[in-house]
């Protein structure tokens, strides 16, 4: 009979979650044998002082792993801080997928020079991008697509082998509520604990991978570096990565504790599992985060998402059908046309919209114009823009998912991602309050479908995006607050036969 129930389990979210016949109670305050801690991480500027943190408390290694960086102040000061610990000894490896590298390529493969630095590149483009090498490069992707659109989407910062921070955001001034002309609403959690062995395994299994590749053979490697070490000051100094280089000002925003003392007082101590594809998928079959999630709970009464995308698959539109015929009530808050960052993306799920809704799925559209952007906590002080890009659900306000899965195609099929899994009804609360905060009718659109006139039939019925503006009730009948040519384009894309890719 497990066989059979397991069997059927693997049917749901096409792999994304499933049953599990055993509850662990969760815990808070002291940590019971095997729970580990977690703090969520809902401010910008808060997860970069987080990160910050770590590298300043790392004793021995760091571990960091990242789908995209950027060089702007962030990106900056936390490599810069990444060298103040390489030179007090802390061993640093660095792993970044190529995809948006590119230009700064040079820079990190000086950075690799220090002897206690090292970079490796993921599935990297035989093309740097830079002058015509950018035509080369886009040459590249679409002549080798399956391969070369395969992309390291994780995202993870290790000290020690024993605290970390993961979630949904990459490394840039967008993703900490810096940038002068856009921010990202998202969510990171910071663990540590007895999960931090996985973690260390899972990081290593990626850096040993014939796809992460060394700027610099091991022979050669030693060469450079040893070369190089007494120049580092002056080389640091060229990089615009002095030892001077402090958080500024804008860290002074920060509403959590920068003792990392105080911040293990407030964790939330509880069941979990780390979860992340093996880079194996890219030579063939291997277990990915859907195989793991098969031991964890399908939803019996609700399920809460965010995603940044949201472009569900026919099975996974199946087992949401499965869901709502047993009374599960679901909810999805995702990015309006105006707010999200890909137009590919918001075609994608464009094309699916009213399907979601005649099934019975609750959906919230994120707004772009809010003061802001990080689940309704403090002002983005630079800039009044704000996209979304946070992945987390909650299941029956018990079981809590934070990690860099977006729930479409490219998430499932082409990427690899990672994510944790906890069983706290604690931390579900904090999530599902950052989640509701951000479906409330001033910062998202509710979607419905409804007559234009009376009586309708069903393919009659249009869309509706309602919310306040100005203390104010408002009715959208198209794509709220965007020109004519954007929507036009977006509906016309919305028709394209590549969506299991998107």
């Amino acid at each position: 009979m497990n066989m059979i129930l397991k069997g059927l389990c693997g049917l749901w979210l096409a792999g994304l979650f499933c049953v599990s016949p055993v509850k662990a109670d969760p815990k808070s305050a002291e940590p019971p044998h095997e729970d580990s801690g977690f703090f969520i991480l809902p401010d910008g500027v808060d997860a970069l002082n987080m990160r910050l943190t770590l590298i300043r408390e790392a004793k021995r290694s760091l571990d960091v792993q990242y789908y995209i960086w950027h060089q702007d102040k962030s990106g900056r000061l936390i490599l810069s801080a990444l060298l103040d610990a390489a030179e007090r000894g802390v061993k640093v490896r660095l792993l970044l997928d190529d995809m948006n590298l590119a230009k700064d390529r040079d820079l990190f493969r000086d950075l690799d020079r220090h002897p206690q630095v090292e970079i490796r590149l993921f599935n990297p483009l035989k093309y740097d991008g830079k002058g015509l090498s950018k035509i080369a490069r886009t040459v590249e992707l679409m002549v080798d697509f399956k391969d070369k659109n395969r992309r390291m989407h994780n995202k993870m910062l290790l000290a020690d082998e024993s605290m970390a921070v993961m979630g949904g955001r990459n490394i840039g001034d967008e993703y900490f509520d810096l940038a002068v002309d856009k921010s990202f609403r998202d969510l990171d959690i910071y663990t540590e604990g007895p999960i931090s062995r996985k973690l260390t395994a899972t990081f290593e299994s990626y850096w040993k991978n014939e796809n992460s590749v060394p700027f610099f053979q091991e022979d050669i490697k030693v060469a450079e570096s040893s070369a190089h070490a007494k120049e580092w000051t002056n080389l640091r100094h060229d990089l615009g990565l002095d030892r001077s280089q402090n958080p500024g000002d804008f860290l002074a925003q920060s509403k959590k504790p920068s003792a990392l003392l105080d911040i293990q007082k407030q964790l939330i101590w509880a069941p979990a599992d780390s979860l992340a594809d093996s880079p194996e998928i890219f030579n063939g079959d291997a277990e990915g985060v859907e195989d793991q999630l098969k031991d964890w709970p399908e939803p019996q009464k609700s399920l809460l998402i965010e995603s940044a995308y949201f472009i569900p698959t026919h099975a996974l539109l199946k087992q949401f059908q499965g869901f709502l015929s047993r009374s599960v009530h679901i909810e999805v808050l995702t990015n309006s046309l105006q707010s999200n960052d890909v137009l590919m993306a918001h075609a994608g799920y464009m094309g699916k919209r009213e399907d979601i809704l005649k099934m019975g799925i609750v959906l919230f559209e994120w707004r772009h114009d809010l003061n802001k952007s990080s689940g309704g906590k403090s002002a983005n002080p630079y800039g009044s823009q704000a996209g979304l890009h946070s992945k987390a659900f909650v299941i029956d306000e018990e079981y809590v998912f934070i990690g860099s899965v977006n729930l479409d195609g490219r998430s499932i099929h082409l990427n690899t991602e990672s994510g944790l899994m906890v069983h706290s009804r604690d931390l579900a609360a904090h999530v599902t309050d950052y989640i509701k905060d951000g479906m409330n009718p001033k910062t998202s659109w509710a979607i419905s479908l409804a007559c234009p006139k009376s009586p309708c039939a069903e393919d009659e019925k249009i869309v509706l995006w309602k919310g306040q503006k100005d203390g104010r009730e408002v009715i959208y009948e198209d794509e709220p607050e965007e020109g004519f040519w954007l929507r036009t384009t977006a509906k016309f894309l919305s028709h394209m036969p590549f969506k299991s890719v998107l």
